[in-house]
Formats: C-alpha cells, structure tokens, sequence
C-alpha cells in the first residue's frame, strides 16, 4: 500500500474519531460508527488500529503533539520566565479538558489517561526545565537544580490529578470536580512563584 495513501488514510480516521469522541466519549463510540462515518468497512478500520483504544490513543497523542507546539512556541517567545510558567500551567489544564471532554470521563478512561500521561511525562519534565532554566539564567527564578524542581512540579501535578481521578463521580464528568482541580493546580502555581521567585525577602535559593 502507498504510504502516503496510508498515512493520509490514518489521520481521516482520526479526525473523524476525535469528532465522535468529543461529542459522544470514548465508552459510548464504536469502531462500526467511526467505519460508517468515512464510508469504509470494519475490517478496514482494524487494519490501521486494532481496538477502539488504539484510537482514541493516537487521538490524544495528536492533542499532545498540538500541545508541545504551544509549549515550544511560549518557550521560544520574548515573556518572562514567570509569564512562561503561568501559561505552561494555562495549557496543561487546557489539555487535561481536552482529553476529557474526549473520554467523557467514564471509567474506562482512567487507565488510559494515566498511561497516557506517564509517557508524555518526560516531555513535559523537559519544557519545564527550559523554562525554569531560562529563569534562572535572568536571575527570575532561584533555583538549585531546574531539572529536579521540574521533577518536583510534575509529581505534584501528578499527584492532584491522580487525586482528581479518584474523587470525580463514576461514570460523569461534573463542572464542580473540574473547577476544585483547576483551582488546586493554580493554587499550588502561585505557591510555587513565590517560592521560587529570587527576589523574595532575601532568600537565594531552595
């Protein structure tokens, strides 16, 4: 088969699983729908992806590759390494929604999402250790290590949403859940700043 034709045919089937899955989640989705959306057999949709999960998987992998170009393009850009954090923060939870509105939040998605989230983890740890090292190369942040401290904020993270994830309603994905988590992630942002700031009552480092 010609690559081209394969590769173009793969990104229609997930543009037309991402349409599915956002206006439905992943749970209540079928491979027959998403077949039937393009005009092509089941057999020919398992072809390129061998269960709905896989789907979904390389879904959400494109909303991360969309994301790390936003990350890369705030990176690159003239801002504060404070104003870079900020939006680092303003995008992650803009992702973590994303990738939610897509599952529907359903107990199935749970797994996936951390499994999802754990791969992406490296890439993340490496954005946040451009951004603290700029910061601490302009004397914005203090900062023994930007390497460590971008470990630190991403275990934290972690740990909020894994937090989030156990104390959300099975099965329902509820405006108030989204909000206590959207509130503790920027919560502990501004405890961060000002933890790391280099001007702050003197102190150098932590």
């Amino acid at each position: 088969m010609n690559h081209q034709h394969s590769h173009d045919k793969r990104a229609d089937i997930l543009e037309a699983a991402h349409r599915r899955f956002a206006r439905f989640g992943l749970a209540k989705v079928t491979m027959d729908e998403i077949a039937a959306d393009l005009g092509i057999s089941k057999a020919a949709l398992y072809y390129y992806f061998p269960a709905k999960e896989d789907v979904f998987r390389n879904v959400v992998a494109a909303e991360q590759q969309d994301f790390a170009k936003r990350i890369e393009a705030i990176i690159e850009g003239d801002s504060e390494a404070p104003g870079k954090l900020r939006e680092y923060f303003k995008q992650h939870l803009a992702l973590l929604g994303t990738l939610l509105d897509l599952g529907r939040a359903g107990d199935s998605i749970k797994p996936i999402m951390r499994d999802l989230f754990r791969e992406f983890s490296a890439t993340e740890t490496g954005f946040l250790t451009a951004i603290l090292s700029e910061g601490k190369r302009r004397s914005e942040f203090a900062v023994d290590s930007s390497e460590q401290t971008a470990q630190l904020i991403q275990h934290v993270l972690q740990g909020l949403r894994i937090r989030f994830f156990k104390t959300m309603t099975p099965g329902e994905l509820r405006s108030a859940d989204i909000k206590a988590y959207r509130d503790e992630v920027l919560r502990f942002l501004d405890i961060l700043l000002i933890g790391i700031s280099h001007s702050r009552n003197g102190v150098k480092k932590i």
